[in-house]
C-alpha cells in the first residue's frame, strides 16, 4: 500500500481523482460502437449544469478500481464520499485499508493508520490545481473550464464526457478524464482517471442520495 501513498504529485493525483471499472485506455470512438458523438453538445451541458446548481450534497458509496502497471492486480478499494456545497469534500476509505482525504475550502487533509498531514491549498499550486479541479468535477462547473478540451458521446444510458488537459504539466501524466452521468437525471455515475502510463483509477458511486443535511463536522480537520 505504501506505493499508494507516496508523495508524489501523479499519485497523489490519482489517489484524489478516484476513478472506476477497467474500461481500457483507448478512445471511445474506437472502443465501443455504441457510443455515438452527443448531437447537441450544448444542451447537454446546460442540463448538467441545471442539476449541478441544484445540489447542495451529496452522499455516496464508492467503488474504486486501480490499475497499476508495476502491479500484477488491481487495487479495489471501497469507502464512503460526501459533498457539500461549496467547498467541502470528504473519501473516506474502509476498505481494505482506513484511508481519509478531506478538503474543507482551502485546506487539504490526508490521514491513514499511521499518521495525518494537512496542506493549504491555497498557496501550494499542486493542491490548488487538485482542490479546484475535484471539486469543480463534483459541482458540475468544471465543464466551464478553458483548460480542457471536451468530447460528448452518448449510448442509450449514458452521456460520457472526455476531458483532454491544455496544460503542458498536467499532460505529461494525464491523458484524460471520462465522466459519465445519467441520462435520467443527469447527475455523475462514475469517474475515470486515464495516465499517459496507461494506468488509471476508476470510481463508481451507488446507494447516492442529494440533497440531504451533511453536518459540518463530517468535514472537520482535527
Amino acid at each position: 500500500m505504501e506505493n499508494i501513498k507516496r508523495n508524489s504529485y501523479p499519485v497523489y493525483f490519482s489517489i484524489i481523482l478516484l476513478f472506476i471499472l477497467c474500461m481500457g485506455f483507448i478512445s471511445l470512438k474506437a472502443q465501443d460502437k455504441t457510443y455515438q458523438p452527443v448531437k447537441d453538445s450544448l444542451l447537454v451541458k446546460e442540463k448538467i449544469n441545471q442539476v449541478s446548481q441544484q445540489t447542495k450534497t451529496i452522499t455516496s458509496d464508492f467503488i474504486q478500481t486501480k490499475r497499476l502497471s508495476f502491479l500484477e492486480e488491481d487495487i479495489i478499494c471501497r469507502g464512503r464520499f460526501y459533498f457539500k456545497r461549496e467547498n467541502k469534500l470528504r473519501w473516506e476509505y474502509s476498505d481494505p485499508f482506513f484511508y481519509l482525504i478531506i478538503f474543507n475550502n482551502d485546506t487539504i487533509l490526508v490521514q491513514d493508520d499511521e499518521k495525518t498531514s494537512s496542506f493549504d491549498a491555497s498557496s501550494n499550486r499542486m493542491f490548488k490545481e487538485i482542490n479546484d479541479i475535484m471539486l469543480s468535477i463534483v459541482n458540475g462547473t468544471i465543464l466551464n473550464k478553458k483548460n480542457f478540451c471536451f468530447e460528448y458521446f452518448e449510448n442509450e444510458q449514458y452521456y460520457i464526457l472526455d476531458l483532454s488537459p491544455h496544460d503542458s504539466r498536467m499532460k505529461d501524466f494525464l491523458e484524460k478524464i471520462r465522466m459519465f452521468f445519467n441520462k435520467n437525471d443527469y447527475s455523475i455515475v462514475e469517474l475515470m482517471m486515464i495516465e499517459r502510463s496507461g494506468d488509471f483509477t476508476n470510481i463508481k458511486f451507488y446507494n447516492k442520495t442529494l440533497n440531504e443535511k451533511i453536518s459540518n463536522h463530517i468535514f472537520d480537520l482535527d
